[in-house]
């Protein structure tokens, strides 16, 4: 990245605004990411009943953050928003560097059913000074009258050059694992769905995993069953590279997932080529974990893998395949995460007490600014 080239020091979400999209029918839902001194949170819980809408809101920010790396979609990738029938308003607060002076903006990022001049969320003066902003400005798609998607923003300098730098370093492989000196923002997207199946494919090679290289978002869901989608391609990848990334990929993991515990990633065999994990005197496959070992993995590796200094990560369901032991042991993971990278913002979605508890809203910590929002009530 040329030295004169505009960078992103701080990506953190402000507000979220829905209408008409899915739960959110009756009237304009709007979610505060930031805490009591209008500071984004860094460590985030949605809690409600299942079927209330924690889910689709977690999949409207990644289709909006999608939309920094499109030049011109055909669709949003959301039902409600390819209709017609609803539109959505993600603001974010981002500080730059550009031509050698940092600012902090409001980036509205917004998609649907909206008019030529109407947005869900107007910003002031006096609320660009609230969060120490010096000014708004809007991008994304909104759905023209004939049925096409009109950008939005094309005429703002500060957005086309923002995009004109994302866009450009769209596919580029990362400079390391946890490359936090990046200066690029990502959005990793679990969803519920996260598991380590046993691989299928007979052949096995070398070769780029899917999802190798920066986008804006990266969506993770159940690993698939051939090789080229699989958690083992991606070790045998960072292994292959033999540049210290698979070691600090095992060291990511194994302190965070498998600290405590007989069970530790060890290598990698040569045939069948796939990551070997030992477990006292025997070895086995990844895919022979627990389903809770085998959630974690997967969730810590990738972020390992993907993340950059700012680094927003959304997760669903968080709770699933966990024991309330461990999930009070994966709460006490985000915060030490949040803490070691202040430029990751975790998301968590779940509809379990036991994750509540662990999140401890009264309890302030050191470098963690918590929030949350309860969707609905009735909980139990």
């Amino acid at each position: 990245m040329p030295d004169d080239e505009l960078k992103v020091l701080s990506f953190k979400p402000i507000f979220l605004t829905v209408d008409g999209v899915g739960p959110f029918q009756d009237q304009p839902y709007e979610v505060d990411f930031t805490d009591e001194q209008d500071i984004s949170c860094n460590l985030f819980l949605f809690m409600s009943e299942n079927g209330r809408g924690k889910t689709t809101l977690l999949d409207l920010m990644a289709r909006l953050m999608n939309l920094l790396g499109e030049k011109s979609p055909d669709l949003f990738g959301h039902e409600d928003l390819d209709t017609g029938r609803g539109r959505a308003q993600w603001d974010v607060c981002v500080t730059l560097n550009r031509q050698g002076r940092d600012e902090t903006i409001i980036l509205s990022i917004l998609a649907g059913n909206l008019s030529k001049n109407a947005v869900l969320k107007i910003w002031q003066d006096r609320d660009l000074k609230k969060y120490t902003a010096s000014s708004w400005h809007r991008t994304g798609f909104r759905r023209h009258v004939k049925g096409f998607l009109e950008t939005v923003g094309a005429e703002d300098d500060l957005v086309k050059e923002l995009m004109a730098v994302i866009r450009g370093s769209t596919g580029e492989p990362p400079q390391d694992f946890a490359s936090t000196s990046t200066s690029l923002p990502a959005l990793l997207y679990f969803t519920s769905y996260r598991d380590i199946p046993l691989i299928k494919s007979a052949r096995r090679t070398i070769s780029e995993p899917e999802q190798w290289g920066y986008q804006p978002v990266y969506f993770f869901n159940a690993q698939g069953k051939q090789w080229s989608y699989s958690l083992d391609n991606l070790f045998v990848w960072l292994k292959w590279l033999d540049d210290g990334r698979f070691e600090k990929a095992v060291e990511f993991v194994n302190e965070r997932v498998f600290k405590g515990s007989t069970k530790f990633i060890k290598s990698i065999r040569r045939q069948p080529p796939e990551v070997v994990v030992a477990n006292g005197d025997q070895t086995h496959r990844l895919d022979r974990l627990s389903s809770g070992e085998k959630n974690l993995t997967e969730m810590f590796f990738q972020i390992g893998t993907h993340m950059t200094r700012c680094t927003i990560v959304l997760i669903d369901e968080a709770n699933v395949h966990l024991h309330p032991r461990w999930q009070h042991r994966l709460m006490k993971l985000f915060r030490m995460l949040v803490k070691n990278y202040p430029g990751i913002t975790i998301i968590a979605a779940s509809h379990s007490l036991a994750m509540l508890e662990a999140f401890g809203f009264e309890v302030p910590e050191d470098g963690i600014r918590k929030g949350g929002e309860i969707i609905k009530e009735g909980l139990e």
